[in-house]
């Protein structure tokens, strides 16, 4: 028995990737290396900018 079609979508169907992910096989899963401050700085800006987190509320 074959499926006619797949109504359920799946993490690709419905998230968009904005970031390429280049893990590093050397460390352990539960404690990765530690990040510098600018990297930090870069994740929560590109967090920002994504959420729209930086722009003003409308309504309040």
């Amino acid at each position: 028995m074959g499926m006619a079609g797949n109504d359920n979508p799946d993490i690709s169907d419905v998230m968009v990737p904005t970031e390429e992910v280049h893990p590093d096989h050397r460390e352990h899963a539960k404690e990765p290396r530690p990040i510098d401050d600018d990297e930090m700085a870069r994740r929560v800006q590109h967090e920002r900018d994504i959420t729209g987190a930086d722009k003003p509320a409308n309504d309040v």
